[in-house]
């Protein structure tokens, strides 16, 4: 039983903050933190093609006092991320009322939790948590757990923008009703960045929604 939450928080001290407003096209996922020599240490994923403005960004942030690129890979980016502010983005507390976070990920200005609860008393102290410090509070959706909880992909903002973008230019019909130099004028980028991107995004979709129980051997 139970629920399962979408929640939006902005406040300009919750971690990267600062970031995630001046880096509006990049989207950031908090992978997790902890506690070391009093330093809190997070790891954050960046999804983008290029990293070097989210780098400068990331250093000029006021809740950073330090960073280092640990991981890349094709379209992501991992961080280990010195965080230099009181507030958190799920706090503490919350582990005592049985949530658990599926994941964390910057947009709309601030970061959206999605987290199971096991009713809604613990939803309502994560509610005052906030409240008592003055972050935005805003559920997106709550429904019954009882759904299917089959959404575990994850698009980038400019890999969901390409997508919608073709699919309601025609690109995707038979005949198609767009080329990818039209969808590449369209987006002011080159022919091989709309084919990279519309790879990894439908790649990243097929992973999420056929079945795990097929392995490649078999379609040979």
């Amino acid at each position: 039983m139970g629920f399962i939450a979408e929640i939006h928080l902005a406040h300009d001290e919750l971690p990267l903050a600062s970031t995630i407003e001046r880096q509006s096209s990049v989207t950031l996922r908090h992978e997790y933190e902890t506690t070391t020599d009093d330093r809190r240490i997070q790891f954050v994923s960046a999804f983008d093609d290029e990293y070097g403005a989210i780098e400068e960004t990331l250093a000029a942030d006021p809740t950073v006092s330090d960073l280092d690129r640990v991981a890349t890979f094709e379209n992501r980016a991992i961080y280990r991320v010195v965080v230099d502010t009181d507030l958190q983005i799920v706090p503490d507390r919350c582990a005592e009322y049985g949530l658990f976070v599926f994941t964390v990920t910057s947009a709309d200005g601030g970061w959206v939790v999605r987290a199971h609860l096991p009713d809604r008393d613990a939803l309502t102290a994560f509610r005052e948590w906030c409240r008592d410090r003055n972050v935005s509070f805003r559920v997106n959706q709550l429904y019954d757990s009882s759904v299917s909880d089959d959404r575990t992909y994850f698009l980038t903002e400019r890999q969901h923008e390409i997508l919608t973008i073709a699919y309601y230019a025609g690109y995707f019909e038979v005949p198609r009703g767009v080329t990818q130099d039209t969808l590449a004028d369209r987006l002011d980028i080159s022919d091989s960045a709309v084919s990279q991107r519309l790879r990894r995004a439908i790649s990243e979709l097929i992973t999420a929604t056929l079945e795990n129980k097929c392995t490649p051997a078999e379609f040979g």
